[in-house]
């Protein structure tokens, strides 16, 4: 029997079907995708065997290229694990990443936090990205991507980076002027600051552990809360943001709390990346710092 020798082609097919497709592999890889499918081809020449049918959507795969997938991606992803275990911090904090962070919280606190990282491990290569919509990682070619809120990404390992705690408020001359406002359901007749215009509801807590949901009137949209925050300040409404974010302007007086007996509930913040990539090391030493970084943001103004 012929000694099977083409693990890298292997490697190859498998961070392909990882993707998606040879487009999306080239952003995930690096790898121009001509190479890629001529490895590829390589690959099925090797064993004689059609792994996969290429089409416009992407590649398709034979049983025979399914089955070489599902057996093949355990083996690596445990070959991949023992290369980690045995390198140590200085070669394994280092390599390539590449981030997807929300603009906001990458401006205050994570872009700082890997500007240390990267003066502590100068061979780590980092690739940052702001973008406030929702990208894949796998699709986009992305090591390691932060969300705000919820996360259903199951085929994805992830880890909680924080709870940001939140608060209601609006500048002191808006609140003279809105004398009247006593209870949650009275921030539904009041202009309002959010990230968007639709589909905005507050989840509110008091300390009696009472519960509400209100849908304020949105009469100033933005996609940077720190924008929100300046318009806040202006007096242009009522705004819902983390207090980290505002604890300059509250300290200064510019903002105050809005209804102080109703907390809006935490957003969370999420560190979501591949399971089987070699950098995993590199990447949970990264989340590390981000946690380290927030620490000190997360106690109560």
């Amino acid at each position: 029997m012929k000694t099977f020798g083409d693990f890298d082609g292997l490697a190859l097919f498998i961070r392909i079907v990882q993707a998606g497709g040879l487009a999306s592999a080239e952003r995930a890889t690096g790898i121009p995708k001509a190479t890629l499918s001529r490895r590829l081809s390589a690959l099925e020449e090797t064993l004689n065997v059609r792994l996969a049918r290429r089409t416009r959507k992407g590649v398709v795969l034979t049983e025979q290229g399914q089955q070489l997938f599902e057996r093949g991606k355990t083996a690596f992803m445990l070959a991949e694990q023992a290369v980690a275990e045995v390198q140590d911090d200085r070669v394994a904090l280092s390599g390539a990443v590449r981030l997807s962070l929300p603009p906001d919280m990458a401006t205050a606190v994570l872009a700082p936090a890997l500007i240390g990282f990267k003066t502590r491990y100068p061979e780590v290569t980092i690739e940052i990205t702001l973008a406030d919509r929702r990208v894949s990682l796998i699709e986009e070619g992305y090591d390691l991507i932060v969300r705000m809120g919820p996360v259903a990404d199951s085929e994805l390992m992830f880890r909680k980076i924080a709870d940001l705690p939140r608060a209601l408020v609006a500048s002191p001359a808006f609140l003279s002027e809105h004398s009247d406002l006593n209870s949650p359901q009275d921030l539904e007749t009041l202009p309002a600051l959010a990230i968007r215009r639709d589909l905005v509801e507050w989840d509110l807590k008091n300390g009696q552990g009472e519960q509400t949901t209100v849908r304020p009137r949105i009469g100033f949209a933005a996609n940077r809360q720190t924008i929100l925050a300046d318009a806040a300040c202006a007096g242009l409404g009522i705004a819902n943001l983390p207090r980290f974010l505002i604890e300059d302007a509250m300290a200064s007086g510019a903002l105050v709390p809005v209804l102080p007996d109703w907390v809006p509930s935490p957003v969370a913040m999420t560190a979501l990346w591949q399971k089987d990539r070699i950098t995993e090391r590199l990447i949970k030493a990264i989340v590390s710092d981000f946690e380290e970084a927030l620490r000190p943001k997360l106690t109560e103004v």
